[in-house]
This record gives C-alpha cells, sequence and structure tokens, in this order.
C-alpha cells in the first residue's frame, strides 16, 4: 500500500480537467480525474485524496451534493477542497469542508501555489489495496493538451 498525497480534479468540462490534471502531473503530484459527482464519489470510496479541485455545477450530482457527502466523512478523513466556479461566490458552503475558491477563468500558476501549500499540512496517506496507482502514474488522465 503506498503512501501520497493525491489530488482529484472534478469538472465535467474536459479541457478544464484535462488542463489541470496535466499542469499537476507536470509538477509531480500524484492525481486522478473525474467528469461529475458521481465519479468522485466512487474515486473517494477507493482511494483517500488530500486535496479535491470540485466544479460545483456538474451533471450525475452536482459539487454541492459531492460536498454533503464529504460532510459525512469524519473530520481526519475528509480532503481539502478547493471549489472551481464559474459564477459568483458559492454561498453557505462549510469552513469545515471548503478551503477556499478559485475563479474560472483561473490562473495556473495560483492554482499550484495552493494546492502545494495545501499540501504541505497532510501527512501522506495510506491508499487501500482498492485505490489503484493514480492516473498520472499509468498514463489513464483524459486526453492531454499541450502545455508550455
Amino acid at each position: 500500500m503506498a503512501k501520497e498525497k493525491r489530488v482529484l480534479v472534478v469538472d465535467d468540462d474536459d479541457a478544464i480537467r484535462a488542463l489541470l490534471c496535466t499542469i499537476l502531473r507536470r509538477r509531480g503530484f500524484p492525481v486522478d480525474s473525474a467528469r461529475n459527482g458521481s465519479e468522485a464519489l466512487d474515486r473517494c470510496e477507493r482511494c483517500r485524496y488530500a486535496v479535491i479541485l470540485l466544479d460545483l455545477m456538474m451533471p450525475h450530482l452536482n459539487g454541492y451534493q459531492v460536498l454533503d457527502a464529504l460532510a459525512a466523512r469524519p473530520p481526519n478523513d475528509r480532503p481539502l477542497v478547493l471549489v472551481l466556479t464559474a459564477g459568483a461566490e458559492p454561498r453557505n458552503l462549510s469552513a469545515d469542508l471548503v478551503a477556499g475558491t478559485i475563479h474560472k477563468p483561473f490562473d495556473v500558476e495560483i492554482i499550484v501555489d495552493t494546492i502545494t501549500a495545501a499540501l504541505t499540512t497532510f501527512a501522506d496517506r495510506e491508499q487501500g489495496r482498492e485505490c489503484p496507482p493514480a492516473d498520472s502514474e499509468t498514463g489513464g488522465l483524459d486526453a492531454n493538451p499541450r502545455v508550455n
């Protein structure tokens, strides 16, 4: 069982998801991706994430429903959540669950710096046997655009 600080990118926009995954992978982060809230919760059942970048407006369970499911977990088993939004500042997000909000369009360097800072607060998390290697390690990420 590996110990790591894995990141999950959850966004229904293929281009945004692929861009974020590519950038994070190139910075050396173990990263997985999900297209919607259902996929995100499935991944969270199999793997322990340190940070989740979570879009709020998605099909098949939206980000608010994902946050509700994460809230049911013990505090020590919750990932740090950074909400991605193209809309107005989301209201009524629990500070116990959501560490911050990142507005689209976003500055890539700010996201990388924010994730790097957040990961310094977490110890490596033991992954269970059912957790596969990170998508970033297996080439299982979505089509990756060229990022310089």
